[in-house]
């Protein structure tokens, strides 16, 4: 009889809707691309990459791009052959499987490159994701950082130096991906503006312009300290192109 009534019962909530909606396996392919560059990958310390339900806040998934940066050529040409797919098999990729009983808002947020901790940005963008519905086609759901990388080199930071003496400056400037700037490759050094900024003793210094070594792919310039005591050193890199800038700040002491 418990049985009868059982199955009568699950019958008439089915035929009403009553029962809640089976759960489907939807997959999101994620992945990062640098603006004007390259997919941001590695394993480790590459991008970040956080679903959530818009609506409700609540995190979905989680995880790290995971591969190469990608083909260079296939990339900047925008596709091969009328393929306008960037991305190749070994191309940095987030793979979500989300089980999904109903349409939901979704909010990707992407930080990154955590190897990069100075240059890092955040993205996010927001889509309906559908039960069942995977979101794999051609590049996947595609979020672009802008920016580059601005790595300081040298001086050291909280570095002694005496008046009158040397320092030089030395910085490695990079797209998001860590595409290297050179002289006649696909991002060119000429390009790019890299400017120096000085504050002693909390005073601000005029803007000074850094050189481009091929020999070393660094920008660099020599500062020669006039007065005693704390220096603060911010470089600023500027890609008018692209509009992607970067920013890195160290502090010498000088006596």
């Amino acid at each position: 009889m418990r049985t009868h009534l059982t199955r009568t019962v699950l019958a008439a909530a089915l035929l009403s809707g009553a029962l809640p909606a089976l759960a489907e396996s939807t997959q999101v392919d994620v992945r990062v691309l640098a603006r004007g560059a390259k997919f941001i990958g590695g394993y480790s310390d590459s991008a970040r990459v956080v679903l959530t339900d818009a609506d409700t806040g609540e995190v979905l998934a989680r995880g790290l791009t995971q591969g190469t940066t990608g083909d260079t050529q296939r990339i900047l040409a925008g596709g091969v052959d009328g393929d306008k797919r960037l991305s190749t098999p070994d191309s940095a990729v987030y793979r979500a499987t989300l089980d999904l009983a109903k349409p939901r808002r979704v909010t990707a947020t992407v930080t990154g490159p955590l190897s990069q901790p100075q240059a890092a940005t955040t993205v996010t963008s927001t889509q309906w994701l559908l039960p069942g519905r995977n979101v794999t086609q051609g590049d996947g759901w595609v979020l672009e950082l802008p920016g580059l990388v601005v790595d300081l080199v040298e001086p050291a930071a909280f570095q002694p130096t005496k008046v009158g003496t040397d320092l030089p400056l030395q910085v490695a400037v990079t797209m998001m991906c860590g595409c290297a700037l050179s002289e006649d490759g696909p991002w060119k050094a000429g390009a790019v503006e890299v400017d120096y900024q000085v504050s002693v003793n909390g005073k601000a210094q005029p803007l000074q312009r850094m050189r481009f070594e091929a020999a070393t792919s660094r920008y660099n310039a020599t500062i020669v300290p006039r007065e005693a005591g704390i220096h603060e050193i911010e470089v600023r890199a500027w890609d008018a192109a692209g509009g992607n800038a970067g920013v890195a700040r160290t502090t010498v002491f000088v006596r």
